[in-house]
């Protein structure tokens, strides 16, 4: 289809050049479903290939949608696909690549009952952000199948800590890898002298590798290090990456919109626009509403000063609450298309 046709839209959620991401971030009860799926659903109908994935555990995609969801993409119209990661089998799938990479890594665990060990693991904390972080990592290295991706994220703390893993843990990697070379330097000193550093188990054999390319450990660290730079390259890249913010009129919302902005800032994370949902404007005033639309006044003027650099899109209140293609097209243009309607 040909693109050039298409009305003005705001270019951070268009793709420039290998795909466009979006993530869609905010407290709960903001309406960042509504949002997402409108956005997603207006690209498509743009003529882009879009997937729009739910990371949230309390899902609802599929009721804004009205239509049946798994954790595999579903053609749900022209151009659109949709789906809801399933959190339990995330973790589950997350936990047993760990664990065959670290019997990869020590081969003579294999001699050692891990299950319990990672029975346990499943309930630590950070494991679902480590999770999350391990889907959307996949999901990237599929770009090349999408022109975008729109995630639907948990409420803000969550999707936060899942933002900042990656830098985190390249900090960590680096950390481990330089230790990993001592021990290797020590080993190396120690064979010299000793000479090959040997054990066995249950009538195994096993030789302690000294230099990099043998030794296992040192691979995993690398390979693993790799993986995470490249998610940290795809959501710092402007030209990739947006981050829409949504938020109602209120100041608790914005509290957390504005903390929001700070950490991706800290991060080197793109925020673009916020979406304000459910703006009252009432011609005439109603006295008995006039509290909560002085309120809400007071709230957008202070985004307007605290955002100065962010594009801000009011969402009027709607009489219904959108749900269903019809719903979300009215919404999507706001979004999505630079003209007002």
């Amino acid at each position: 289809m040909d693109h050039n046709d298409k009305p003005e839209v705001r270019e951070f959620l268009i793709p420039k050049k290998k795909f466009r991401v979006i993530f869609f971030i905010g407290k709960g009860g903001v309406g960042k479903t509504t949002s997402s799926a409108a956005t997603a659903l207006a690209l498509a109908k743009m003529g882009y290939k879009t997937l729009i994935i739910s990371i949230d555990p309390a899902h609802n995609l599929g009721d804004v949608f009205m239509k049946e969801l798994s954790d595999k993409p579903r053609e749900i119209d022209e151009n659109l696909y949709a789906s809801e990661l399933d959190m339990k089998k995330l973790i589950t799938s997350y936990l047993k690549r760990l664990e065959e990479s670290m019997k990869h890594m020590y081969r003579y665990l294999t001699v050692i009952n891990l299950e319990k060990y990672f029975e346990v693991l499943s309930f630590s904390p950070g494991i679902e952000e480590y999770a999350t972080l391990e889907a959307i990592r996949e999901i990237l290295n599929s770009g090349k199948d999408w022109d975008v991706i729109v995630f639907d994220t948990p409420p803000t703390g969550l999707t936060l800590r899942v933002l900042a893993l990656p830098r985190i843990s390249l900090i960590w990697a680096d950390k481990l890898i330089d230790l990993r070379r001592k021990i290797l330097e020590r080993r190396r000193a120690i064979s010299n002298i000793k000479g090959k550093q040997e054990f066995k188990i249950e009538g195994k054999t096993f030789v302690l590798p000294t230099e990099e390319e043998n030794d296992e450990v040192m691979k995993e660290l690398k390979a693993y290090r790799k993986e995470v730079e490249s998610v940290n390259t795809t959501i710092t890249d402007p030209d990739v990456t947006s981050v829409v913010g949504v938020m109602n009129p209120e100041m608790l919302s914005l509290y957390e919109t504005e903390r929001a902005y700070e950490s991706l800032r800290k991060f080197k994370i793109p925020f673009n626009l916020i979406i304000m949902n459910k703006v009252m404007k009432l011609q005439p005033e109603v006295p008995e509403l006039k509290i909560k639309a002085d309120s809400q006044r007071k709230v957008l003027e202070e985004v307007d000063e605290k955002f100065k650099n962010v594009e801000v899109v009011k969402i009027p209140f709607l009489p219904r609450e959108p749900r269903g293609f019809s719903g979300l097209e009215v919404i999507g243009k706001y979004v999505v298309e630079m003209t007002r309607i």
